[in-house]
């Protein structure tokens, strides 16, 4: 989206594709099993955006300006997360809503089954990991 608002000299008006891997989106309305975490995730998103967005910022929380997901700088998304991670909801919703606004781009997601937020950090070398990398290394090769 910000590609779109703030033309970057030399890249054109697109790039050929978009990868949201494990992403850490938040937000003020809760969505699923947030309510235990809630606390702990407003003080880390502080933290990280040093102040400077809130929860329901289109950065941190898509789903409060959904509109702009039809100004995506690319024909290509692919989003994946894991079945036991806290933001499983909020990557689902997040797929789900790019299929709804009018986007008409090509959309994949994945979802590892069994596996944590960002997993394949920490096991690399799982079952899990070799099935994501090769959905990624696919969704690259074919940009």
């Amino acid at each position: 989206m910000r590609l779109m608002k703030e033309r970057i000299d030399g890249y054109g008006d697109e790039v050929s594709g978009i990868a949201l891997l494990h992403s850490f989106f938040w937000g003020t309305q809760l969505v699923g099993d947030e309510v235990a975490h809630r606390g702990d995730m407003d003080r880390t998103l502080d933290v990280i955006s040093g102040s400077k967005y809130g929860p329901d910022h289109p950065y941190i929380n898509p789903a409060a300006s959904p509109e702009e997901w039809r100004q995506l700088g690319s024909g290509r998304v692919l989003v994946t997360t894991a079945e036991l991670c806290l933001f499983v909801e909020r990557g689902r919703a997040y797929a789900e809503g790019i299929k709804a606004c009018g986007w008409e781009g090509e959309l994949e997601f994945h979802e590892a089954k069994g596996e944590t937020h960002v997993y394949f950090l920490f096991n690399p070398d799982c079952e899990n990991a070799a099935k994501e990398l090769a959905v990624v290394a696919d969704f690259v090769r074919r940009s």
